[in-house]
């Protein structure tokens, strides 16, 4: 028959717990809990006052005793157990509370979505806490159930950012893996934006490769943009431009790709292609305070030569009339336009 409580023993008990507990006595608290355990295992109202005790004076090794037993005779409430369980280890530095965690997500996969979320919630941020500050994240990921493990790697590279863009953006390659339809968005790209800026100067070729791949996953044209300006350092002139002139057709106020796109046109000659993007050139200095101007004064010589080498002195002769850069830039260019006019 089961011990009953009604003369209610406990406090009693609790006042030996923590002595031996104080006392230091690691081997005779745990085997007292087991005896513990052995008398109240089916009182389940005494199994939660042990637990709560025991959570109270973070006794972990009891605490975990009683609380697996309630797991056992609360079938109901089982992955509920496991989540706290876990949660109250791993937030205590126990590795072991990982295990428990796992085991809820286990169940939790099973269960009809509109029971399981907040719960589901939980085991999977608990996990994350502790994922996260271990090495073998990875290794550590695949033991979850397969259902859960893309959020798993979602919100690891969530959490990481880009104060870790080399972990964070290998935990966004493998969400993707596991769930295609995921849409990190702009968190994925400032992460590869941050992690191709580390890994440039010694692998640029990786670098722009991993800004293409996150390229087919968010609608973000910087980074394709940071994509051509690799390929542009390392001279790969013909890839930089079919880059920025994709750039261009999505962003064509970009003033840094503007200057990309125009100065590798006018370096293979393409004059009609310069000028056909001069009136963006124009209309994005124009945007920019008066002072910023002329740091643009490059791409716009650019931009002026191609309307005259074309025939359209009239077209340069108009821009220059609303564009206030520098007052000797423009005179010269005036003589120039005048000359052409004229000749």
């Amino acid at each position: 028959m089961a011990a009953r409580t009604k003369d209610d023993t406990l406090p009693q008990i609790m006042r030996q717990m923590e002595t031996l507990a104080k006392s230091g006595q690691r081997e005779q608290f745990a085997a007292y809990c087991r005896e513990l355990l052995r008398q109240y295992g089916r009182d389940t109202e005494a199994l939660m006052r042990l637990a709560r005790f025991c959570q109270k004076h973070k006794w972990h090794g009891g605490f975990e005793l009683f609380m697996l037993r309630l797991a056992e005779r609360l079938p109901a409430s089982r992955t509920g157990i496991l989540v706290t369980l876990g949660e109250h280890l791993l937030n205590h530095g126990l590795h072991r509370g990982l295990a428990h965690v796992r085991a809820a997500c286990a169940a939790l996969v099973e269960t009809a979505p509109d029971k399981r979320e907040p719960l589901l919630e939980r085991a999977l941020a608990a996990a994350v806490g502790h994922l996260a500050q271990r090495d073998d994240w990875e290794e550590q990921v695949k033991t979850f159930p397969e259902a859960v493990r893309g959020d798993l790697y979602l919100q690891l590279a969530a959490r990481w950012g880009t104060a870790r863009p080399a972990d964070a953006f290998r935990a966004y390659r493998r969400a993707l893996r596991e769930n295609p339809d995921a849409w990190p968005g702009e968190a994925l790209a400032d992460v590869v934006i941050a992690y191709a800026k580390t890994l440039e100067p010694s692998d640029p070729a990786a670098a722009r490769q991993a800004l293409l791949w996150a390229a087919e996953y968010v609608d973000d044209p910087r980074l394709e943009a940071e994509a051509a300006a690799i390929a542009l350092e390392a001279g790969e002139r013909e890839e930089a431009l079919r880059l920025s002139r994709r750039v261009f057709q999505r962003r064509p106020e970009d003033l840094d790709n503007l200057s990309r796109l125009v100065g590798l046109q006018a370096g293979a000659g393409a004059w009609g292609e310069v000028a056909a993007v001069a009136p963006a050139v124009m209309a994005a200095v124009a945007r920019l305070n008066p002072w910023q101007r002329s740091d643009y004064i490059p791409v716009l010589d650019l931009a002026f030569e191609a309307w005259l080498r074309t025939g359209q002195a009239a077209q340069a002769e108009a821009a220059l009339r609303y564009l206030h850069v520098d007052d000797g830039w423009q005179a010269a260019w005036r003589r120039r336009i005048a000359d052409a006019k004229g000749g």
